[in-house]
């Protein structure tokens, strides 16, 4: 029992270490769209925790008077380009 208890308290610091580490294109979506997210009142929102949603749906009801920096769009594109699924894996 106690080995099972062990092997829980390793997946879970395993599990909270692998969410706190963000990727380097990530961090760098965060950086370069900080400016906008403080525009858009998005508080201290992160890549992953609901930044670019907060982005966009301000973007949306502010299109004339607020535009997404090219920074940061390339930064999410960049991020974007990292998630897409090889050809290969696609059904």
């Amino acid at each position: 029992m106690k080995s099972l208890s062990s092997l829980a308290l390793v997946l879970i610091t395993t599990i909270a270490m692998a969410k706190e580490s963000k990727r380097p294109e990530a961090l760098n979506v965060d950086s370069a769209c900080a400016a906008d997210a403080q525009t858009a009142g998005c508080g201290q929102e992160k890549v992953g925790t609901g930044m670019l949603k907060c982005i966009a749906a301000y973007h949306k009801n502010h299109k004339k008077e607020f535009k997404i920096s090219e920074a940061c769009n390339s930064a999410r594109r960049q991020l974007e380009a990292t998630h897409e699924t090889p050809t290969s894996m696609k059904k």
